[in-house]
């Protein structure tokens, strides 16, 4: 390289945080005729990689940086009007009048085919040497320009004043396979103090903004030093000062990233829009903007993107920066999330930012925005999973209270006092929750019902039998006026087109009950389930201890309704009776729930006794409905139960039902 007078300034210059267009300046002695010479000094390395040749660390190109190649050695070679001619490919219209004591000459123009990770040339692309009149704004005195497809072109072009634009047209852009092609990208290069003048998207956004200072009365480097400071504000990175080096890099790579998530979104969008918006203020006016490539960051962090990122990057170059911290911290700062660490790690986050894609007014409205995000111990973030979703909305609760989640609506939580924190709830708890949204003490035609059902539902109809005769065996039948009542029933359920499913006891009464509604709907089918479970006895533990409480209460009746209603007679060795929520579940779960499980099965009617129907009534109810008949009360009538009402979530609803005018006897 040629003598500088600031190196260092060159050096920290070069970096190009792996999406830069290297417009380079080389300063290189002049041959005496004034035409440049190559050598194997001077030379690009095969492939188009400049690196080696305006840098000492490889570091900050990573082997995918280069572009133009700047002579800036001031002397006296060429003389005004020399023009330049390269298969026609650049050319030089320049004619003016120099100072011979300051004279700056472009020796070399190197242009890497590949430029960066993210921008690429295209047959189309070409680029503009533009030198500035720096007086009075910023305005260009002539012009070379050329097809920027020339690898490398040696180009003894002299400019007296030592500030030039340089642009580079028809740029495209990849980002990760998404492309973009037409993008124009600029820099203000002093050919006085600096080495390389990088074009990228930060320093067309510099120059842009700089040129609206200059035009406001403030001089060059005034300008280009605010404007500096403005960009990486608007992008949130501005309080960082006397950085090393390698996160120069960083922060310059993670804008760029950021710049680029937002223009690959296909809808016309581009850098101008974001580089026409910072120019006029020096702020980033576009909130949406801004909260689109945030959203970005965040989700790409959330989903551990940023190593894919890292692995794309890395595959064209030696060595990446670490710009994820940066991308961080831009989607903290925009978003208003906290930084995340070990002390606030498994915290559900949000987004308070309204421009966001993620931003919800209600937290635990999951309609629109169904994501969620949580830190982790190692200072990301990640996607909040299903069940920290349902219980952040839930706050705290009373010991053992039971509530969906928020997020699921069909997984179900149980508050512990002990721990302050909500639980996955048992069965029985979370059919205590239906139990308590279901309480009623008024019992509902099953027509009603069955008409009423909605769409996403399907119901399992369990009641009594008909009307029977006295033998109570399990051969008795049903009576006339028993098979007359289950016909008309059925004629009353026929607004949906499917059939029934049908079920029973093992007695002969329950198998006449279903029989004869499937009759009265008109209904071909007549295959019956029959579940033993279904018989009277289902609630009983032990029948010998059962006959002695009938005795003491007065009656079958008596005694059932006591146990129902009561708790009577399950504790203790010879307990008459299984404990009534336990035993309800296990029939409505583990029997009837287990048997129709498919949503197709719509419709199902299931006939049993009163002593398994009182029980069951009492439990779904949540002893709302009155058949204490043990305390002066009523008993069931024939062909009242319970309706299991199902909808698409496994979510569950109880209605008391009656077949006939009235549900008691």
């Amino acid at each position: 390289m040629g003598t500088r007078k600031e190196k260092s300034s060159a050096f920290l210059w070069a970096l190009v945080c792996a999406l830069t267009f290297g417009v380079v300046a080389c300063g290189d002695e002049a041959s005496p005729t004034g035409a440049e010479t190559p050598d194997s000094s001077s030379a690009a390395p095969e492939g188009g990689d400049f690196s080696t040749a305006f840098s000492s660390s490889s570091y900050y190109y990573w082997g995918f940086s280069s572009g133009a190649v700047i002579g800036t050695q001031p002397g006296d070679s060429l003389k005004p009007g020399d023009t330049l001619e390269l298969a026609d490919s650049i050319s030089h219209d320049t004619d003016w009048v120099r100072n011979p004591d300051s004279i700056y000459h472009l020796s070399r123009l190197a242009v890497d085919g590949r430029l960066s990770a993210l921008f690429g040339l295209t047959p189309n692309s070409s680029m503009r040497i533009e030198y500035l009149d720096t007086q009075s704004g910023i305005s260009s005195n002539g012009v070379d320009s050329g097809s920027a497809s020339v690898i490398e072109a040696f180009l003894p072009i002299t400019y007296w004043k030592p500030y030039v634009r340089v642009t580079v047209d028809g740029i495209a852009l990849d980002f990760q396979g998404a492309q973009v092609a037409g993008l124009s990208l600029s820099a203000l290069g002093d050919l006085s103090s600096s080495d390389t003048v990088n074009v990228d998207f930060i320093s067309t956004a510099e120059l842009s903004r700089a040129e609206t200072l200059v035009a406001a009365g403030q001089t060059l480097a005034t300008a280009m030093e605010q404007a500096s400071t403005e960009v990486l504000r608007a992008f949130r990175m501005d309080d960082f000062t006397d950085l090393p080096e390698e996160e120069v890099a960083a922060r310059f790579l993670a804008i760029h990233l950021l710049a680029s998530s937002r223009v690959v979104v296909g809808d016309g969008f581009s850098f101008a829009d974001i580089v026409d918006d910072i120019a006029d203020d020096g702020l980033w006016n576009d909130s949406a903007a801004r909260a689109a490539a945030a959203d970005w960051a965040l989700r790409a962090d959330a989903e551990d993107a940023f190593a894919g990122v890292r692995k794309w990057l890395s595959a064209q170059a030696p060595s990446v920066p670490d710009f994820e911290k940066y991308l961080r911290l831009f989607y903290q700062k925009e978003l208003g999330l906290p930084e995340c660490s070990s002390e606030n790690a498994g915290t559900m986050l949000h987004v308070g930012n309204v421009a966001s894609r993620y931003f919800v007014a209600d937290e635990s409205d999951f309609s629109k925005v169904p994501d969620r995000f949580v830190c982790e111990i190692a200072g990301g973030v990640g996607l909040a999973s299903d069940s920290l979703k349902d219980v952040s909305a839930l706050g705290s609760g009373s010991d053992g209270e039971v509530r969906p989640g928020a997020f699921s609506g069909n997984i179900f939580y149980t508050y512990d006092a002990s721990t302050k924190a909500w639980r996955h709830s048992t069965e029985l708890e979370k059919d205590s929750y239906f139990v308590q949204m279901s309480a009623t003490s008024t019992f509902v035609d099953i027509q009603d019902v069955y008409d009423g059902l909605k769409d996403n539902e399907r119901v399992i109809f369990v009641i009594r039998h008909g009307k029977r005769g006295d033998d109570t065996s399990i051969s008795g039948t049903l009576t006339s006026d028993g098979k007359e009542q289950a016909r008309d029933l059925g004629k009353r359920l026929t607004k949906h087109r499917q059939d029934f499913l049908l079920g029973a006891s093992e007695f002969l009464r329950a198998h006449q009950t279903v029989e004869y509604i499937a009759k009265g709907r008109g209904q071909q089918s007549d295959v019956r389930d029959t579940f033993p479970e279904l018989n009277d006895n289902w609630y009983e533990k032990n029948h010998e201890a059962s006959e002695k409480a009938k005795s003491e209460c007065g009656g079958g009746w008596e005694l059932t309704s006591k146990y129902a209603y009561t708790g009577a007679y399950t504790t203790g060795e010879n307990a008459a009776f299984y404990k009534l929520d336990e035993r309800s579940v296990e029939l409505i779960v583990d029997v009837l729930l287990a048997k129709y499980n498919d949503p197709s099965q719509r419709f199902v009617m299931l006939s049993s006794h009163d002593k398994v129907m009182v029980p069951l009534v009492a439990y779904c109810t949540n002893f709302k409905v009155n058949l204490r008949k043990y305390d002066g009360g009523k008993w069931l009538n024939y062909l009242a139960g319970v309706a299991i009402i199902v909808d698409e979530l496994g979510n569950r609803r109880y209605v008391p039902v009656k077949g006939l005018d009235s549900a008691f006897m």
